[in-house]
């Protein structure tokens, strides 16, 4: 959808769909008031100074108690899917991703979100696959809304469970190893908006306990 920005010395309002009602006043226009185009004619504008108060007395609703919101977001901005590959630190060389991101919250100072997501790798005769749980606090003075580009910063806990398997010459079996454990993450990168639904992201994600702290670097497209 398209928006329609309208802009004085002073404000900005941006109409357009999935955006908040927008009142619009046309009483300051000397089309068919003979009386107001002869006045600002001769240059006197008392008549608009006047009707300019009036009309903002009558747009402008009361100050409205302040309200926190458990949805906040439109329907292209609560839910994302993103599609990706990685590259982490350690045995395998590339990673595939796929996840389901649901923002649940929004606080005076973070957004919050929760993100299922899968990957998958092979090398040689192992095979991994990890589906994680994470919990991401995001700080709301990094972005606005609004940008197409947008710092990605966000910090939380992920639970995981890795599956291993082990295809191993000579032997009828394959060898099969789980674990799980928690670590806490917080990625530093960019998202890109191309649309309103669709757009790309590339992040770094460093995690503590590790060896090596930053563990993880990704790109990936994501459609909301």
């Amino acid at each position: 959808m398209t928006d329609t920005v309208i802009s004085s010395a002073t404000r900005e309002v941006v109409i357009g769909f999935n955006r908040p009602f927008v009142m619009i006043g046309e009483r300051i226009n000397p089309t068919g008031r003979k009386i107001l185009a002869a006045e600002m004619a001769a240059g006197d504008f008392s008549r608009v100074e006047s009707d300019a108060r009036a009309q903002v007395e009558a747009t402008t609703p009361p100050p409205a108690k302040p309200v926190t919101s458990r949805i906040g977001r439109t329907g292209e901005e609560r839910d994302r899917f993103e599609l990706g590959a990685a590259v982490p630190e350690g045995y395998f060389e590339v990673l595939g991703t796929f996840a389901y991101r649901r923002f649940i919250h929004q606080s005076s100072a973070f957004e919050q979100s929760m993100q299922i997501e899968l990957t998958g790798t092979k090398r040689d005769y192992l095979t991994e696959g990890t589906l994680t749980l994470y919990y991401f606090l995001r700080p709301l003075i990094t972005y606005k809304q609004e940008w197409r580009v947008r710092p990605l910063l966000e910090i939380g806990p992920g639970a995981h469970l890795a599956v291993q398997t082990a295809d191993i010459v000579g032997f009828t079996e394959t060898g099969f190893h789980a674990r799980a454990y928690l670590k806490t993450h917080a990625y530093g990168g960019a998202e890109f908006l191309l649309t309103r639904r669709f757009g790309f992201l590339v992040r770094g994600r460093f995690s503590v306990p590790a060896h090596r702290p930053l563990d993880y670097a990704q790109a990936a497209i994501f459609l909301r």
